[in-house]
């Protein structure tokens, strides 16, 4: 069933660590570690999407639907009204973009934040539609909050703060491995429901992505959505075909993930260039793992280079810029070779330690 897609966008500024030499190492205070979770919910629309409830906007949306299927109107109508609310301060955060990012990233914060001012006027008029007793089901809902608007609104992952992203960054592995599970019980409906979740983070990741490793994203989401389609009509006869797809979006994610990783270094977010390269390291492994034995092996050492410097880079623990430039190019190699491996095109863009 469908769902509303929804954006998690607490943008949030970065703490720039003190960049180390080969010579001489930086030594930062410790964090916490940000550990994993899973959504508490799920938003479902009637045309098969679907999408995680992680943030404030997502939240009040799905609070909004829920009542509206109990015919508490009112209740709705507040719920859809702090949406807007929610929306608005996100949609302010977008506009102040660090001016260090990438200049693809900022003319793309400038079209989400336009998007989500507009997307902003149109939740308080539903919430008033709601109000009036003019709209009273999901149905009608979905249909005035159209495909459109609800791609809008994922698009504020470009500007989703780590602590959002990155508990998350494990679940479309969860559930490719639930799938495969209900796929062995031959219950085709859930395991098609498995794959629509785990295409629910890879079109987010590609809101936040630009270029080629958009591209690559929107194609591995268009993957899924065609394997879903296909259990749903019981006509994937083979568990290598789930396999691929799910090689390809892992492989897809791991390559968006370094590739932001890159950016985060060149403005000295080293914190958040440890995250992403974490999330590389897992997407590799879990690409490699439904590729077979030998892929799985070929990754491990590259998945382990770049995890140790991307936990300390997160930590802010001792590092070096030269084990840092190994850990992005053993990661490369191995993303380079899994791509080899399951027939992409796509790879892993150079990276510059800097001076």
């Amino acid at each position: 069933m469908a769902v509303l897609a929804q954006l998690p966008i607490v943008a949030a500024a970065q703490t720039a660590k003190p960049v180390a030499t080969a010579a001489s190492a930086a030594v930062v205070p410790a964090k916490a570690p940000i550990t994993a979770k899973s959504p508490s919910d799920w938003i479902q629309y009637d045309d098969l999407t679907v999408t995680p409830v992680l943030d404030d906007v997502s939240s009040h949306l799905a609070a909004a639907r829920a009542a509206l299927d109990k015919k508490d109107n009112a209740k709705a109508s507040e719920a859809m009204q702090a949406a807007a609310r929610a929306l608005e301060a996100q949609g302010d955060r977008a506009a102040k973009l660090d001016h260090q990012r990438a200049a693809a990233d900022l003319k793309a914060a400038k079209e989400v934040h336009a998007k989500m001012v507009a997307l902003t006027k149109q939740l308080d008029a539903t919430a008033a539609q709601i109000k009036a007793g003019k709209l009273n089901s999901t149905a009608e809902l979905d249909k005035t909050i159209g495909k459109a608007q609800r791609a809008d609104l994922e698009r504020r992952w470009l500007v989703t703060d780590v602590t959002t992203w990155y508990p998350v960054a494990d679940e479309p592995q969860r559930h490719f491995g639930a799938a495969v599970e209900a796929y062995a019980k031959k219950d085709y409906k859930a395991a098609a429901a498995e794959v629509r979740k785990a295409a629910s983070y890879v079109r987010l990741e590609a809101a936040r992505a630009t270029g080629d490793v958009k591209k690559g994203l929107e194609t591995a989401n268009t993957d899924l959505q065609k394997t879903a389609a296909a259990l749903d009509r019981g006509a994937l006869k083979a568990e290598k075909d789930m396999d691929k797809a799910f090689a390809s979006a892992n492989h897809a994610l791991a390559l968006a993930h370094r590739a932001r990783a890159a950016q985060s270094w060149a403005r000295k977010a080293y914190d958040q260039a440890g995250y992403e390269l974490k999330a590389a390291a897992q997407g590799l492994e879990s690409g490699a793992a439904w590729t077979g034995a030998e892929a799985k092996a070929a990754a491990a050492t590259a998945a382990t280079d770049a995890r140790a410097i991307g936990d300390k880079l997160a930590s802010g623990g001792v590092w070096a810029k030269d084990e840092v430039a190994k850990g992005f190019e053993s990661l490369a190699n191995g993303l380079n070779k899994l791509g080899q491996s399951i027939g992409s095109t796509s790879k892993a863009s150079p990276f510059d330690a800097g001076a």
